[in-house]
C-alpha cells in the first residue's frame, strides 16, 4: 500500500498539469537556439545529457538527496527534526551559490516555494509546512526546487534514489518539451529522445549519489553563459 501510495503521488506531483510553473524555463535552450548553436533533434538530446551528467548531477541532484534524507529521517523521529529547518537551509543556500545566472537562480526559486505551497495542502507533514513557512516569512531562504522536491517527496513516500530519478526525467522532460515548442523536433524525435535519456537519467543519479551536497561542482560553461544573456534577448518564450 504504501509502495503504491507513493507512485501515485510521485505521478501526480510530476504530471505536467502540476503547478509548479516548470514549464517556463528552457535551461538556456532558447538562447542556444536563437544564437545557432543548438538546430535539430541530436543537439538536443547533447543539451539534455550535459544539463544531467554536468549540472543536475554535480548540484540539484545531490542537494534533492540530501534534503530527502532529512525529511525522510525526521518523518520517523519527530525528535530527529529539532534542527532540521537549520541543515535545510544550509543546503537550500548552497545551492543557490553555485547558480550563476540570476533568471536560473530566480527560476529555479520560483519552481520550488510553487511546490512548497502545493506540497504542504497535500501531505499532513511538519517538517515540510515548517519549511514552507519559513521560506513564506521572507527570512532569506532560497527554497530553490531541489529543496522542495526532496521533502515533498520524502513526505509522499517516495524513495530516495526513485524521486532522484523523477527530478532527472522531469529536467530531460521539461527540456524536450521545450525543443518543441521552440519548433526544433515534433512529438516522434520527443518520444525517443526521452527514451534515449533512460540511462543517463541513471547515470546521473549514480554520479549524484557520490557527490558532497556542501562541495556542489556542476560544469557546463556555456549553458551558463546561454542563461545569462537570456535575460538580455529581445524576444523570449522562456523565463530562462
Amino acid at each position: 500500500m504504501a509502495d503504491d501510495a507513493g507512485l501515485l503521488a510521485l505521478l501526480q506531483l510530476t504530471d505536467s498539469g502540476f503547478p509548479s510553473g516548470a514549464y517556463t524555463l528552457s535551461h538556456g535552450l532558447e538562447t542556444l537556439v536563437a544564437d545557432g548553436w543548438v538546430a535539430g533533434s541530436e543537439a538536443v538530446g547533447e543539451v539534455i545529457a550535459t544539463l544531467l551528467l554536468d549540472r543536475a548531477a554535480r548540484a540539484d541532484l545531490p542537494v534533492l538527496l540530501a534534503v530527502h534524507a532529512i525529511g525522510a529521517g525526521t518523518a520517523v523521529d519527530a525528535q530527529a527534526g529539532a534542527d532540521a529547518v537549520d541543515r535545510l537551509a544550509a543546503l537550500d543556500r548552497t545551492l543557490g551559490t553555485v547558480k550563476l545566472a540570476r533568471e536560473e537562480r530566480e527560476g529555479s526559486m520560483r519552481v520550488g516555494r510553487r511546490l512548497l505551497v502545493e506540497a504542504a495542502r497535500l501531505f499532513p507533514d511538519a517538517v515540510v509546512a515548517r519549511y514552507a513557512a519559513e521560506v513564506r516569512a521572507g527570512g532569506g531562504l532560497p527554497g530553490h526546487a531541489a529543496v522542495a522536491q526532496g521533502l515533498t517527496y520524502a513526505a509522499a513516500g517516495v524513495a530516495a534514489r526513485t524521486a532522484a530519478l523523477a527530478a532527472g526525467a522531469a529536467l530531460a522532460s521539461g527540456t524536450v518539451t521545450a525543443a518543441m515548442r521552440l519548433g526544433l523536433i515534433g512529438h516522434g524525435d520527443a518520444q525517443r529522445l526521452l527514451l534515449a535519456a533512460h540511462p543517463v537519467i541513471a547515470a546521473a543519479v549514480d554520479r549524484a549519489e557520490t557527490c558532497d551536497p556542501f562541495d556542489l561542482r556542476p560544469s557546463a560553461p556555456m549553458l551558463d553563459i546561454a542563461l545569462a544573456r537570456h535575460e538580455r534577448a529581445d524576444v523570449r518564450t522562456f523565463a530562462s
